[in-house]
Protein backbone atom coordinates (compact mmCIF):
# COMPACT_ATOMS: atom_id res chain seq x y z
CA UNK A 1 0.00 0.00 0.00
CA UNK A 2 3.08 2.22 0.64
CA UNK A 3 2.69 2.57 -3.34
CA UNK A 4 -0.87 3.78 -3.90
CA UNK A 5 -2.37 7.29 -3.02
CA UNK A 6 -5.82 8.30 -2.07
CA UNK A 7 -6.88 12.27 -2.71
CA UNK A 8 -9.91 13.58 -0.91
CA UNK A 9 -12.81 15.61 -3.28
CA UNK A 10 -12.91 19.17 -2.44
CA UNK A 11 -16.40 18.59 -2.08
CA UNK A 12 -16.00 16.97 1.57
CA UNK A 13 -14.52 19.88 3.33
CA UNK A 14 -15.10 20.91 6.40
CA UNK A 15 -12.79 23.83 6.81
CA UNK A 16 -11.59 25.71 3.40
CA UNK A 17 -9.58 23.24 1.69
CA UNK A 18 -9.47 20.74 4.68
CA UNK A 19 -11.51 17.54 4.76
CA UNK A 20 -14.14 16.95 7.10
CA UNK A 21 -13.22 15.01 10.09
CA UNK A 22 -15.89 12.53 10.34
CA UNK A 23 -15.01 11.69 6.40
CA UNK A 24 -11.66 11.37 7.24
CA UNK A 25 -12.59 8.93 9.69
CA UNK A 26 -14.72 6.68 7.01
CA UNK A 27 -12.04 7.12 5.01
CA UNK A 28 -9.48 5.16 6.62
CA UNK A 29 -12.28 2.84 7.97
CA UNK A 30 -12.94 2.07 4.19
CA UNK A 31 -9.31 1.74 3.70
CA UNK A 32 -9.11 -0.98 6.75
CA UNK A 33 -12.31 -2.23 5.30
CA UNK A 34 -10.67 -2.77 1.57
CA UNK A 35 -7.41 -4.85 2.73
CA UNK A 36 -10.04 -7.39 4.48
CA UNK A 37 -7.99 -6.37 8.14
CA UNK A 38 -10.84 -5.82 10.38
CA UNK A 39 -14.95 -5.23 10.01
CA UNK A 40 -15.38 -4.35 13.56
CA UNK A 41 -14.96 -1.28 15.75
CA UNK A 42 -11.66 1.17 14.60
CA UNK A 43 -9.97 3.89 16.58
CA UNK A 44 -9.28 6.60 14.28
CA UNK A 45 -6.39 9.89 15.62
CA UNK A 46 -6.32 13.04 13.62
CA UNK A 47 -2.52 14.48 13.99
CA UNK A 48 -3.42 17.03 11.55
CA UNK A 49 -5.46 18.62 8.65
CA UNK A 50 -5.91 16.24 5.47
CA UNK A 51 -5.97 19.14 2.56
CA UNK A 52 -8.22 18.29 -0.28
CA UNK A 53 -7.23 17.52 -3.79
CA UNK A 54 -3.84 16.15 -2.86
CA UNK A 55 -2.35 12.84 -3.07
CA UNK A 56 -2.31 10.90 0.44
CA UNK A 57 -0.06 7.90 1.29
CA UNK A 58 -1.16 5.20 3.10
CA UNK A 59 0.99 3.25 5.15
CA UNK A 60 0.18 -0.63 6.12
CA UNK A 61 1.57 -1.10 9.89
CA UNK A 62 2.55 -3.97 11.89
CA UNK A 63 0.53 -3.97 14.29
CA UNK A 64 -2.75 -3.98 12.00
CA UNK A 65 -3.38 -0.83 10.46
CA UNK A 66 -2.96 2.30 8.75
CA UNK A 67 -1.10 5.57 8.55
CA UNK A 68 -2.00 8.07 6.18
CA UNK A 69 1.15 10.88 5.33
CA UNK A 70 1.63 14.19 3.14
CA UNK A 71 5.36 13.14 2.08
CA UNK A 72 7.20 12.85 5.54
CA UNK A 73 4.35 13.92 7.80
CA UNK A 74 1.82 11.75 9.62
CA UNK A 75 -1.70 12.91 9.45
CA UNK A 76 -3.60 10.22 11.27
CA UNK A 77 -3.81 7.00 11.78
CA UNK A 78 -6.25 4.54 12.03
CA UNK A 79 -6.39 1.25 14.23
CA UNK A 80 -8.83 -2.14 14.79
CA UNK A 81 -10.61 -0.99 18.64
CA UNK A 82 -13.24 -2.28 20.96
CA UNK A 83 -15.76 0.61 21.94
CA UNK A 84 -16.74 0.88 25.36
CA UNK A 85 -19.79 3.41 25.58
CA UNK A 86 -22.67 3.92 27.86
CA UNK A 87 -25.31 5.78 25.42
CA UNK A 88 -27.92 7.28 27.05
CA UNK A 89 -31.74 6.74 25.63
CA UNK A 90 -32.00 9.08 22.41
CA UNK A 91 -34.40 11.80 21.93
CA UNK A 92 -37.96 11.24 20.57
CA UNK A 93 -38.79 11.36 17.18
CA UNK A 94 -40.66 14.65 18.09
CA UNK A 95 -38.04 15.97 19.95
CA UNK A 96 -35.22 14.91 17.51
CA UNK A 97 -37.56 16.83 14.93
CA UNK A 98 -37.97 19.68 17.48
CA UNK A 99 -33.41 20.27 17.88
CA UNK A 100 -32.87 20.23 14.04
CA UNK A 101 -36.02 22.98 13.77
CA UNK A 102 -33.87 25.03 15.75
CA UNK A 103 -30.67 24.24 13.87
CA UNK A 104 -27.88 26.56 14.18
CA UNK A 105 -25.00 26.24 11.51
CA UNK A 106 -21.96 26.81 13.20
CA UNK A 107 -19.55 25.75 10.65
CA UNK A 108 -20.13 28.12 7.85
CA UNK A 109 -16.17 29.15 7.57
CA UNK A 110 -15.83 27.59 4.20
CA UNK A 111 -18.91 29.68 2.01
CA UNK A 112 -20.53 26.50 1.22
CA UNK A 113 -20.40 25.40 4.88
CA UNK A 114 -19.44 21.94 5.86
CA UNK A 115 -19.92 18.58 4.09
CA UNK A 116 -22.07 17.54 7.07
CA UNK A 117 -23.86 20.09 8.44
CA UNK A 118 -24.21 22.95 5.89
CA UNK A 119 -28.03 24.17 4.69
CA UNK A 120 -26.88 25.70 1.94
CA UNK A 121 -25.87 22.45 0.21
CA UNK A 122 -27.99 20.59 -1.89
CA UNK A 123 -28.39 16.71 -0.88
CA UNK A 124 -26.25 15.52 -3.64
CA UNK A 125 -23.80 17.72 -2.30
CA UNK A 126 -24.08 17.42 1.53
CA UNK A 127 -25.76 15.59 4.43
CA UNK A 128 -27.49 18.24 5.51
CA UNK A 129 -27.19 17.16 9.16
CA UNK A 130 -29.08 19.90 11.23
CA UNK A 131 -28.32 19.86 14.56
CA UNK A 132 -30.03 21.29 17.62
CA UNK A 133 -29.66 22.15 21.44
CA UNK A 134 -32.29 20.41 23.52
CA UNK A 135 -34.13 22.00 26.16
CA UNK A 136 -32.02 23.67 29.04
CA UNK A 137 -28.89 22.44 27.47
CA UNK A 138 -26.73 24.62 30.16
CA UNK A 139 -28.03 22.90 32.56
CA UNK A 140 -27.78 18.85 31.08
CA UNK A 141 -25.19 16.97 32.95
CA UNK A 142 -22.22 14.96 31.93
CA UNK A 143 -23.92 11.83 30.10
CA UNK A 144 -27.50 13.48 29.18
CA UNK A 145 -28.16 14.25 25.69
CA UNK A 146 -26.97 17.93 24.85
CA UNK A 147 -27.94 17.77 20.78
CA UNK A 148 -30.12 15.86 18.57
CA UNK A 149 -31.64 15.90 14.80
CA UNK A 150 -33.53 14.10 13.49
CA UNK A 151 -31.69 13.00 9.42
CA UNK A 152 -32.77 11.61 6.44
CA UNK A 153 -30.69 10.43 4.15
CA UNK A 154 -30.49 10.17 0.72
CA UNK A 155 -30.46 7.43 -2.10
CA UNK A 156 -27.19 8.98 -3.44
CA UNK A 157 -25.76 7.64 -0.16
CA UNK A 158 -26.70 4.39 -0.64
CA UNK A 159 -24.84 0.93 -1.87
CA UNK A 160 -26.61 -2.29 -2.73
CA UNK A 161 -25.85 -4.70 0.30
CA UNK A 162 -27.14 -8.52 -0.04
CA UNK A 163 -26.96 -9.26 3.36
CA UNK A 164 -30.12 -7.63 4.44
CA UNK A 165 -31.25 -7.47 0.68
CA UNK A 166 -31.70 -3.70 0.75
CA UNK A 167 -29.84 -0.18 -0.43
CA UNK A 168 -27.93 0.69 2.83
CA UNK A 169 -26.11 4.39 3.54
CA UNK A 170 -22.12 3.75 2.74
CA UNK A 171 -19.93 3.14 5.56
CA UNK A 172 -18.10 6.72 5.14
CA UNK A 173 -21.07 8.38 5.67
CA UNK A 174 -22.30 6.75 8.54
CA UNK A 175 -18.79 7.92 10.02
CA UNK A 176 -19.16 11.26 8.84
CA UNK A 177 -21.81 11.45 10.24
CA UNK A 178 -20.55 10.44 13.59
CA UNK A 179 -18.59 13.82 13.88
CA UNK A 180 -20.23 17.15 13.92
CA UNK A 181 -22.64 16.55 16.25
CA UNK A 182 -20.26 16.09 19.34
CA UNK A 183 -18.73 19.42 18.49
CA UNK A 184 -22.05 20.86 17.84
CA UNK A 185 -23.26 19.61 21.41
CA UNK A 186 -19.75 21.33 23.18
CA UNK A 187 -20.18 24.63 20.95
CA UNK A 188 -24.05 25.56 22.03
CA UNK A 189 -23.16 24.33 25.14
CA UNK A 190 -19.95 26.20 26.00
CA UNK A 191 -20.44 29.25 23.33
CA UNK A 192 -17.34 30.47 24.92
CA UNK A 193 -15.03 27.70 23.72
CA UNK A 194 -12.97 28.76 20.49
CA UNK A 195 -11.97 26.13 17.68
CA UNK A 196 -13.28 22.78 18.23
CA UNK A 197 -10.86 20.08 16.52
CA UNK A 198 -11.71 16.68 16.32
CA UNK A 199 -8.49 14.41 17.52
CA UNK A 200 -9.86 11.17 18.05
CA UNK A 201 -12.52 9.04 17.00
CA UNK A 202 -13.40 5.27 18.17
CA UNK A 203 -16.78 4.27 16.38
CA UNK A 204 -18.83 1.15 16.02
CA UNK A 205 -21.20 0.35 13.32
CA UNK A 206 -23.98 -1.71 14.51
CA UNK A 207 -25.88 -2.72 11.65
CA UNK A 208 -26.41 -1.65 8.33
CA UNK A 209 -28.35 1.86 7.75
CA UNK A 210 -31.45 1.14 5.22
CA UNK A 211 -31.82 4.90 3.06
CA UNK A 212 -34.47 6.58 2.79
CA UNK A 213 -35.90 6.46 6.52
CA UNK A 214 -35.71 8.68 9.37
CA UNK A 215 -32.62 8.32 12.03
CA UNK A 216 -32.37 10.28 15.51
CA UNK A 217 -28.53 11.67 16.05
CA UNK A 218 -27.52 12.34 19.47
CA UNK A 219 -24.91 14.21 21.04
CA UNK A 220 -23.77 14.51 25.10
CA UNK A 221 -20.68 14.66 26.95
CA UNK A 222 -18.81 11.93 28.25
CA UNK A 223 -17.08 13.34 30.81
CA UNK A 224 -15.71 16.43 32.52
CA UNK A 225 -13.27 18.71 30.05
CA UNK A 226 -9.14 18.36 30.41
CA UNK A 227 -8.23 21.46 29.71
CA UNK A 228 -8.32 22.00 26.40
CA UNK A 229 -9.56 18.53 25.33
CA UNK A 230 -12.86 17.57 25.79
CA UNK A 231 -14.74 13.95 25.84
CA UNK A 232 -17.83 13.66 23.78
CA UNK A 233 -20.46 10.11 22.43
CA UNK A 234 -22.72 10.53 19.62
CA UNK A 235 -25.05 8.02 18.40
CA UNK A 236 -27.14 7.04 15.49
CA UNK A 237 -30.37 5.24 16.39
CA UNK A 238 -33.59 4.24 14.46
CA UNK A 239 -36.66 5.72 15.03
CA UNK A 240 -37.91 2.96 17.03
CA UNK A 241 -34.70 3.04 19.39
CA UNK A 242 -32.02 0.73 17.79
CA UNK A 243 -28.75 1.53 17.86
CA UNK A 244 -27.33 2.09 14.36
CA UNK A 245 -23.84 3.28 15.02
CA UNK A 246 -21.96 5.13 18.21
CA UNK A 247 -18.96 7.12 18.51
CA UNK A 248 -16.61 7.61 21.37
CA UNK A 249 -14.43 11.16 20.46
CA UNK A 250 -11.76 13.94 21.80
CA UNK A 251 -11.76 16.91 20.55
CA UNK A 252 -9.44 19.68 21.38
CA UNK A 253 -9.93 23.04 21.70
CA UNK A 254 -7.47 25.35 19.75
CA UNK A 255 -8.60 28.94 20.72
CA UNK A 256 -9.37 31.05 17.97
CA UNK A 257 -7.74 30.33 14.86
CA UNK A 258 -7.87 27.13 12.35
CA UNK A 259 -4.61 24.77 12.48
CA UNK A 260 -2.92 24.90 8.63
CA UNK A 261 -3.27 22.69 5.87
Amino acid sequence: MAEQTVSINKIYNGAINAANGGYICGLMASLLDSMGMDKGDAEVRINASFPVETPLQPVMTEDGGIEMYLNDKLLGSIRPAVLELDIPTPPDVETARRASENFIFLHSIDAKGCYVCSPIRTPDKGLRLFIGPLDNIARRSVGENLVAALWRPTQNLAISNPTVNKATIENIYVWSVLDCPGVYSLKLRYPESGVLVLGSCTASIKRPLPVDQNYIVSAWQIAPADGPKLYMGVAIHSIDGELMACAKQVCFDIGSSLPPV
